[in-house]
């Protein structure tokens, strides 16, 4: 894809000199524990891959890593050469711990042996790897490792309604899962944007439900849209195909069929399991509907019809009904549904949702299946065997995990992959957040606000591919690496934050060979050069930040060429001013890789302030200083340039450090209804000359503020001498019936308060 090669040749140069020490440690997830025994082992040789004791329990396994071997160890089989042997064995002293698996590496063979053919089969990847990372100069470092994964639920997740990917690609998807050992594939099925499963008993649900008359382009804010008919879907036996699939491979595949929300697809095929009657149109845009299914018991035959054959396809323990993100609107007014409401003395529509959830868990539970959701399924209550996907922070996860359910943390601040996770200025657009590289490998699934006891409900963690602005399959694989490489660390257990460039070094490692030989598109945005704003005594500095790059220039006011000044330390902003910046290689300008980024500086940059309310952890970064900055971010970036209030106000205090008067108040906010991204209902602008007492300065309504289309600048209604300033931004409080995301609190976007 075009856009993603500004640092193609960077990247060559870069490390075209970078030495590789072939060993255990090469491997991602890094195994517990490595021991060597001095030996070396030559990848050079014929390898053959054989069965220990005769069994035919390893076949699969045996016949995965002699593909590896023979498909990508360079020049092997030469004649005169000696035959490498590696051995795979199910080893009876290890049953006890089944997913503990041994590999002996000698000079001249290599046992793997695991206490199930699951664990042997992490072992065979820890080897291909190996393979696959090898440069024919270096011999693999011979010794023992001892290795078992640390959760049970090592997941990802892939949406193939907003964009539909091929069976040949969800096979290349499951591949790169099973070669980082995660072992959950959650398969988002079904969405107001397509249908995309088979379903013989109705089958205008892919007649009718997997296409629409075309899609959303560009950034949601404009509502534009291509005429393109777009769709598909699997059918039942390419689902057995993939099942199989994967589950050679030790993973199991996670079906999710969305109720009672995110179901326009379906309704357009049935609308009389709707409320309303229709008629409907699978959705082109993205967001939040108002019609649902309807909670009367020909819907729920319906949905027990559909499930039957979904159980029948796919024989994973849980089954995922979605449960999020469901409007109340139609429901209030529909006769049916208060019919329900009635009949089983529910008080509100929140109760009926809890109620549609229950009964949907009560029948999976009647075939052996448990249910799994989003963490709004927690409202009203479950049933002990039912499990939580936390993805609106980890607060859900804690509390199901309190309360005995079993969790998976798929929190939008570390796990969404289809947040921005370089610049955003100069990536693909993306949905929005910003979660780079560093941050994922930070992520803890256990939180510290639970007890010991507690913890033992956490499954593990998950990380979620959405696919809205991701068309193609390279851009879903640029999106995922190498960030999957950071959450299979951590949920091997080996993650360690403390030691981020030992794991940047092994990441270069796959990137440069693995990647490469196996065909997957990445990004290289660890190559970037970080922006990072410091704010000290009033002042506004800047470090240029890379873990990769050494030699960093920068220029003030004008593109930098090469007697630009030389990075060394933290550079002072002074005034509103270009910040120009980027390396080149061996003295060639023509092989720049540059930024830039503009300061626009005023009363309020870089001075004291305080919060009343923090924002929202998925866009928190930078905290408070993101407003005081001194860098403006346009509406298309939700990366790093912006804070985030899930239904609560802006109130932001500034100490100007010095008495003067005022002429102009400004703020920047934002407006994505279909993100439930709201405008607030009014902005106050305040001033103090001590600090306690503030008089109004300039304020702007709603109306205002769509006026100015957020960009709000107002004059002050009199001026006067004053120190202190405080901004108020009022969030939108409950989104109201007929908007996306009605009945849930609104979303508050602000950044950069301008005094002037």
């Amino acid at each position: 894809m075009k856009y993603f090669s500004f640092v193609n040749l960077f990247f060559l140069c870069a490390l075209s000199a970078r030495p590789q020490h072939i060993s255990a440690n090469n491997a991602v997830p890094k195994p517990h524990q490595f021991k060597s025994n001095g030996a070396a082992c030559d990848l050079n040789k014929h390898i053959e891959v054989l069965v220990m004791g005769g069994t035919t329990t390893l076949q699969f396994e045996r016949m995965y890593l002699s593909d590896f071997a023979n498909t990508h160890n360079r020049k092997i089989g030469i004649a005169n050469r000696d035959t490498l042997r590696m051995y795979l064995q199910i080893d009876n002293k290890l049953k006890s711990r089944p997913l503990q698996h041994r590999i002996a590496v000698q000079s001249d063979k290599i046992v793997v042996s695991g206490g199930s053919a699951e664990a042997v089969f992490h072992g065979v990847n820890t080897l291909a790897q190996m393979i696959l990372t090898w440069n024919r100069k270096d011999a693999l470092t011979g010794g023992l490792i001892q290795d078992a994964p640390k959760f049970s639920w090592r997941g990802m997740h892939l949406d193939v309604c907003r964009h539909f990917f091929p069976v040949k690609f969800i096979k290349k998807y499951i591949d790169l899962l099973a070669l980082y050992k995660m072992n959950v594939f959650h398969w988002h099925l079904t969405e107001d944007q397509a249908w995309r499963i088979e379903i013989k008993k109705y089958p205008k649900l892919t007649e009718i439900g997997a296409w629409r008359n075309g899609t959303m382009i560009g950034p949601y804010d404009k509502q534009e849209f291509d005429t393109i008919r777009y769709g598909g879907f699997y059918t039942q036996e390419q689902i057995k195909e993939i099942v199989q699939y994967a589950a050679d491979r030790h993973i199991t595949v996670v079906p999710e069929i969305e109720m009672p929300g995110h179901a326009l697809a379906a309704l357009a095929a049935h609308p009389e399991f709707s409320c309303t009657g229709g008629p409907f149109e699978v959705a082109r845009g993205w967001g939040v509907f108002d019609d649902v299914f309807c909670a009367n018991d020909k819907t729920f035959q319906f949905l027990e019809d559909v499930l039957t054959e979904v159980i029948a396809l796919f024989p994973s323990t849980y089954i995922h009904i979605g449960g999020d993100e469901c409007p109340k609107v139609r429901w209030k007014s529909c006769a049916k549904c208060q019919n329900t409401m009635k009949q089983n003395g529910l008080k509100d529509e929140h109760e009926l949702q809890s109620y549609f959830v229950q009964r949907i868990e009560k029948f999976l539970n009647s075939k052996g299946r448990k249910l799994i959701g989003w963490d709004e399924i927690l409202e009203g209550g479950l049933a002990p065997g039912a499990a939580v996907m936390s993805w609106r922070g980890t607060q859900g996860g804690i509390e199901a995990a309190r309360m005995k359910h079993h969790v998976v943390m798929t929190p939008g601040s570390h796990c969404y992959f289809d947040h921005y996770q370089g610049n955003p200025k100069y990536e693909p657009l993306a949905f929005g957040g910003y979660t780079t590289l560093e941050k994922v490998y930070g992520f803890n699934p256990i939180t510290s606000a639970l007890s010991k006891k507690e913890t033992q409900y956490i499954l593990g963690a998950q990380g979620n591919v959405w696919t809205e602005y991701m068309k193609t399959e390279a851009h879903v694989e640029y999106m995922v690496l190498p960030r999957l490489l950071a959450l299979s660390e951590v949920l091997w257990g080996t993650a360690n934050p403390e030691k981020y460039d030992q794991f940047l070094d092994r990441v270069e490692q796959h990137m440069t060979t693995l990647f490469k030989i196996l065909g997957y598109n990445y990004s290289k945005s660890i190559y970037a050069i970080e922006l990072q704003t410091e704010i000290e005594n009033g002042n506004l500095y800047v470090r240029l930040v890379s873990p990769t790059i050494k030699n960093v220039y920068y220029e003030w006011g004008k593109p930098w060429a090469k007697d630009a000044n030389t990075y060394e330390s933290r550079i002072h902003v002074k005034g509103s001013k270009t910040l120009h910046y980027g390396h080149f290689y061996d003295d060639k300008l023509s092989d720049a890789m540059t930024f830039e980024q503009r300061f626009e500086v005023n009363k309020a940059t870089a001075k004291p302030i305080e919060l009343l309310h923090q924002p929202h952890q998925n866009y928190a970064s930078g905290g408070a200083n993101t407003l005081i900055d001194g860098i403006q971010s346009d509406g298309r970036h939700l990366g790093n340039g912006w804070l985030g209030f899930s239904g609560t106000d802006l109130v932001a205090t500034i100490d100007l450090m010095r008495e003067g008067p005022l002429n102009t108040f400004g703020i920047n906010l934002l407006e994505r209804k279909g993100s439930w991204i709201y405008y607030p209902s009014e902005v106050v602008f305040e001033a103090s000359l001590d600090g306690k007492t503030y008089v109004k300065m300039a304020s702007a309504d709603l109306e205002i503020i769509k006026k100015m289309k957020g960009k709000v600048m107002l004059p002050v209604i009199a001026s006067r001498i004053v120190r202190h300033v405080r901004v108020t931004a009022k969030n939108a409080g409950i989104i109201p019936d007929g908007q996306p995301g009605a009945g849930n609190k609104a979303w508050l976007f602000v950044e950069e308060i301008v005094v002037e």
